[in-house]
């Protein structure tokens, strides 16, 4: 593991967990590692720390649509555990 690199900015992506000299770690283990501290740089600036720039990240968008297809199913579960019959 690289060390963090401290970069001092303000994360508008719920999904950042923490950046080192090249990488990018994200939620679920998600990490991407760049070829130079500059392209790291550049990379977090546009994605990790902008608002509402985040939301085109891939890694965010997968992780989105993950937990919001998790949010219906538990939906449609309580719906037939209602119909059921059965407590909440």
């Amino acid at each position: 593991m690289g060390a963090a690199a401290n970069r001092h900015k303000a994360w508008a992506c719920p999904f950042f967990k923490w950046d080192g000299k090249t990488d990018v770690h994200c939620e679920g283990g998600s990490r991407i590692t760049f070829p130079s501290k500059a392209a790291t740089d550049r990379y977090l600036s546009d994605y990790c720390a902008a608002n509402p720039a985040w939301e085109k990240c891939s890694i965010a968008a997968a992780l989105l649509r993950y937990y919001d297809e998790r949010e219906e199913e538990e939906r449609e579960k309580r719906r037939q555990d209602q119909r059921a019959g059965k407590p909440k």
